[in-house]
């Protein structure tokens, strides 16, 4: 951990790390449940790129990549917009990023991407712990309005569950491979459904206008994925 990044360590640093490890996340293998709900996200919001972030002890996991300018698997802690996320309980957002609006974090890297905008919404477990966040990055600056932030937060929460849901198969690859199939015809459609909401709300601005129609076929995926974790932890 280099000296501009101590101050991105949260108090209960390792009581989370503790935590993440029960998740069992800390590799960059694709999973398409997870693939899809990030590319969904990046196109709600009208955004160039957009990942998972697992924050471990020195470094950052990129997981689930979309669109990003370079393949990146993972990122020194101290560079990651994402550190400064979990310190947080609200939405992050940069809308025109520069060294000053980041104390504490090293966005050469950003910058030499040419990216001046994100948004990042905690993976908060139901013990409290936030374990990286759910982000959008975009090129030019931009404004992220309040709906868009509230929207965020629920696809956040979405992806949180379906970490839930991992989590409760335990640590074989192929119990997990058993159960994601029938997630993903669960809630395939309803994703798919999603992006299309997205699509036909769109305004000629950018982002997209968002409406309480977008929110609630989260809210309904996220409900179907609730019931396989209580359907999971009845069986476990």
């Amino acid at each position: 951990m280099t000296d501009n990044s101590t101050s991105l360590i949260p108090t209960n640093d390792a009581a989370r790390l503790h935590a993440l490890e029960s998740y069992q996340l800390l590799d960059a293998r694709s999973e398409k449940v997870l693939d899809d709900v990030v590319a969904a996200t990046a196109r709600l919001f009208g955004a160039s790129n957009a990942m998972l972030s697992i924050v471990e002890k020195d470094e950052v996991l990129v997981k689930a990549p979309y669109n990003l300018p370079v393949a990146i698997e993972r990122i020194p802690r101290g560079q990651s917009l994402c550190s400064a996320t979990i310190l947080q309980d609200d939405t992050a957002v940069f809308e025109d990023l520069n060294q000053a609006s980041a104390p504490g974090v090293d966005i050469s890297l950003l910058q030499q991407l040419g990216l001046s905008f994100y948004a990042g919404h905690n993976l908060r477990t139901p013990d409290g712990y936030n374990l990286g966040s759910l982000c959008v990055y975009d090129g030019p600056p931009r404004q992220f309005a309040p709906v868009e932030r509230a929207l965020l937060a629920t696809l956040a929460s979405l992806v949180m569950r379906l970490l839930e849901l991992r989590r409760t198969l335990g640590a074989h690859a192929d119990r997990t491979a058993v159960l994601w199939d029938p997630v993903y015809r669960a809630i395939g459609g309803q994703l798919a459904r999603l992006t299309a909401l997205a699509e036909r709300t769109a305004t000629a601005s950018n982002p997209p206008a968002l409406t309480e129609g977008v929110a609630a076929e989260v809210r309904v995926i996220a409900a179907v994925v609730d019931q396989f974790v209580a359907a999971t932890l009845k069986r476990v």
